[in-house]
């Protein structure tokens, strides 16, 4: 899993470094439209108490999420004015990535009700990061 996600950090490294600025905020776009579509399934599987939807959206959110591993590609992804915020953006992609972890593990040992504030902390990361960044 680890040597996958490799790959796809540092193919989405290659394809960000070989793109021009509207290229770039495309790709973004996609992989945070991804993202969202990962905590979407993770809130409704919740609600219709169906675990293997809530599984398929961490999955999801992990997936993309990994792509912010890199502080080259954050910084990529940045708007103008905005690339000093890199560290932030870092800092909240390993709070998802840790909220994430920590939701698969409550997930295992059948314990929703932490799963599901583990992800109040994933949805909490996000909102910071645009908060900072976007200007809220």
């Amino acid at each position: 899993m680890k040597r996958f996600q490799m790959t796809m950090i540092l193919a989405t490294l290659s394809l960000v470094c070989s793109l021009n600025a509207s290229e770039i905020e495309k790709v973004n776009a996609v992989i945070m439209l991804n993202m969202e579509n990962g905590l979407a399934n993770i809130q409704k599987g919740f609600l219709y108490n169906n675990m293997p939807l809530v599984q398929e959206g961490l999955d999801q959110v992990e997936k993309e999420n990994s792509t912010y591993d890199n502080r080259n590609a954050i910084k990529a992804f940045l708007p103008e004015g905005k690339k000093q915020m890199e560290n932030l953006a870092y800092i909240s992609s390993k709070r998802v990535e840790n909220a994430a972890k920590e939701m698969r593990y409550y997930l295992s040992v059948n314990q929703p009700r932490k799963a599901h504030n583990a992800f109040s902390d994933m949805v909490n990361a996000c909102t910071d990061c645009h908060t900072l960044v976007r200007g809220w």
